[in-house]
């Protein structure tokens, strides 16, 4: 039996992909999750739950985490005993907001404009001059929570009074896209093509790859990937998202210390997916390949259950397949699951991408897509 032993912090999809994709290379998963339902634990060889966290450590050869809102004791734990990749500093980082977007502008990495406020007063006024912004909370703000769009000082009731908060200048931005890179302790990085999103109310509906963009925008979203990583000493799978204004300026909106849900189209349109390189990376081992093999996509599943019929049709689709994680919960604008998309030509998946949408969200797709893609020509 493989003797190496790898934790992982949190139990959610992110981490089932991990181990499933992991598998193939003689790997033990431990994981940990607060709820004993969580999605990757039904695939671990052992699952720990409530205060285990602690054994899940000691018995661990390495620890990693899929999401960076897990247990902070079980973080400084197995950072403390020298097992934690990617390093505890690119957590405490990414856990707060202000300290991300500080972070950044101190290595000198190009943001859009923002503010640190500690008053209403301070708000309102900030907001007078800029008009249109993002106010952020600085912890637990991700798919959209925590994020206030607003337009004038009118609309502040929405946010909650309290301090500090991120505020950011609306970017009008022409692309959405996003790096996805491994790293090795030993400093090999290796990418994975430059990938384009969509996001609707703060949330990724799709992504397609490779980004249409032109060479030196995506060569400059690589080097400041790369330049962000060196910073950080990274080890593992790192995702850095990005605004690509109509001026051809790449700002980087913000990063996550993990595998990321833009990097999914890698579990069918590369050699080797982000998860098993991840694992590669944290463990030492050679990093995989990160060829695209064919023009590829996912469609996020937001807030539907599980149902027999959009299975088969989404199916029905070549090139398709179907990654559904097995969540307790049905919840408005919960990942319940995703599709990937492979095709001969980005025409061919933009077509893919429209016909599984259609199925997933029925009338609500063209609500979602409030600027689509052009339907290609049939």
């Amino acid at each position: 039996m493989p003797n190496r032993v790898l934790g992982i912090l949190g139990g959610g999809q992110l981490g089932l992909m991990m181990i499933i994709e992991g598998r193939a290379l003689g790997i033990r998963f431990y994981v940990y999750d607060e709820h004993g339902n969580a999605p990757a634990l039904q695939v671990a060889d052992r699952a720990f739950v409530g205060d285990d966290w602690r054994e899940l450590v000691l018995s661990s050869d390495v620890v990693t985490f899929e999401f960076e809102h897990v247990n902070p004791k079980a973080l400084a734990n197995a950072h403390e005993l020298g097992k934690l990749r990617p390093s505890i500093t690119s957590v405490m980082v990414k856990q707060d907001k202000i300290k991300e977007r500080e972070f950044l502008r101190e290595i000198g990495l190009p943001t859009p404009k923002f503010k640190i406020v500690e008053s209403r007063d301070e708000l309102k006024s900030i907001v007078k001059r800029l008009g249109k912004c993002v106010v952020k909370a600085p912890y637990g703000a991700y798919d959209g929570k925590g994020q206030y769009y607003i337009n004038n000082p009118s609309e502040l009731s929405e946010v909650p009074n309290k301090y500090p908060l991120l505020v950011d200048e609306f970017v009008r931005f022409s692309r959405e896209i996003s790096v996805i890179l491994v790293r090795s302790a030993s400093g090999e990085t290796k990418f994975y093509p430059v990938i384009e999103n969509y996001n609707h109310e703060g949330i990724l509906i799709y992504s397609i790859v490779p980004a249409q963009i032109p060479d030196e925008v995506g060569a400059r979203a690589l080097s400041l990937a790369k330049q962000l990583a060196e910073a950080l000493n990274y080890v593992g799978v790192l995702a850095v998202e990005f605004f690509v204004t109509s001026d051809g300026d790449v700002l980087i909106n913000e990063f996550a210390p993990r595998v990321h849900n833009t990097g999914h189209w890698t579990l069918l349109g590369s050699i080797t997916s982000q998860f098993e390189n991840h694992v590669r990376a944290i463990l030492d081992y050679p990093l995989g390949d990160t060829e695209l093999l064919r023009p590829s996509a996912i469609v996020n599943i937001l807030g539907k259950p599980w149902d027999e019929d959009m299975v088969n049709k989404i199916l029905s689709i070549p090139g398709t397949k179907i990654w559904w994680y097995n969540k307790a919960e049905v919840r408005p604008r919960r990942k319940m699951g995703h599709v990937n998309i492979i095709a001969n030509s980005i025409g061919e998946v933009r077509k893919r991408v429209f016909e599984v949408m259609n199925i997933i969200y029925g009338e609500e797709t063209e609500k979602i897509l409030k600027s689509p893609w052009p339907k290609p020509d049939m």
